[in-house]
């Protein structure tokens, strides 16, 4: 049992999870619960920003590039290898899900097989490329993202933490802080595991402990995958 490696992780994060508990409730209830919405505030916020920044992020900076190096391939080979383009361009992800974009593609592209090199490539672009690197852009403005409305949110429930200084109303916010420091902690161990999922998709399911077949077993990855905000 304690050679699972998905049973060793759920042990770790209950750990953790009783730590930020403790870490939480000796805030205080005030500045627990501000940090709970905080969470839920950067969570949210993070998801739609990253969201919408990501295909922006792909059209300004990088499609072009792509569209470019395509067309001239093209140009001068005249074959279009649409498994070939997707693991040039996005073999760092899972083959599994290189493949299902590419017979997507494959299906809806012989409408512009017979026009010139540059529609056939944004049309590659658009429809190979933009599918496979949207989400990863997408994962990481979303860290990237949250990391900054969490500073935000860090500096106001600092200064809430001093309410429990004051008598008989600092007693009553600390015992009430255990409560929403239970809460809080889920939070962050909900964050934990968002990043767990990201490791495993960016690297293909490659690594021997962190892959989605052993992580099959964990109660708390079985949890998060019903509530997971990149599907």
């Amino acid at each position: 049992m304690f050679k699972n490696p998905s049973f060793l992780f759920d042990i770790v994060c209950t750990v953790v999870w009783l730590l930020l508990a403790v870490r939480y409730a000796r805030k205080g209830f005030l500045a627990a619960s501000v940090q709970l919405g905080g969470n839920v505030f950067s969570l949210v916020g993070a998801r739609v920003f990253s969201g919408w920044a990501a295909a922006e992020v792909f059209q300004r900076f990088l499609a072009g590039s792509f569209r470019t190096q395509i067309a001239e391939s093209i140009s001068a080979g005249g074959v279009v290898d649409l498994t070939g383009i997707a693991d040039k361009y996005a073999g760092f992800l899972p083959e599994g899900f290189r493949a299902s974009i590419v017979e997507t593609c494959e299906r809806s592209i012989s409408a512009v097989l017979s026009d010139n090199a540059v529609v056939l490539a944004d049309a590659i672009v658009q429809k190979v490329l933009a599918p496979l690197l949207t989400p990863v852009i997408s994962v990481v403005l979303f860290f990237v993202a949250f990391a900054l409305l969490r500073m935000l949110v860090s500096m106001l429930v600092t200064v809430l933490g001093l309410v429990n200084r004051l008598p008989v109303i600092g007693t009553v916010n600390r015992w009430l802080g255990w409560v929403t420091g239970c809460v809080a902690s889920t939070m962050d161990i909900y964050l934990m595991l968002c990043v767990v999922w990201a490791v495993i998709v960016i690297t293909g399911g490659n690594l021997t402990v962190l892959n989605d077949t052993v992580m099959s077993s964990s109660l708390y990855y079985k949890a998060f995958n019903l509530f997971n905000p990149f599907l």
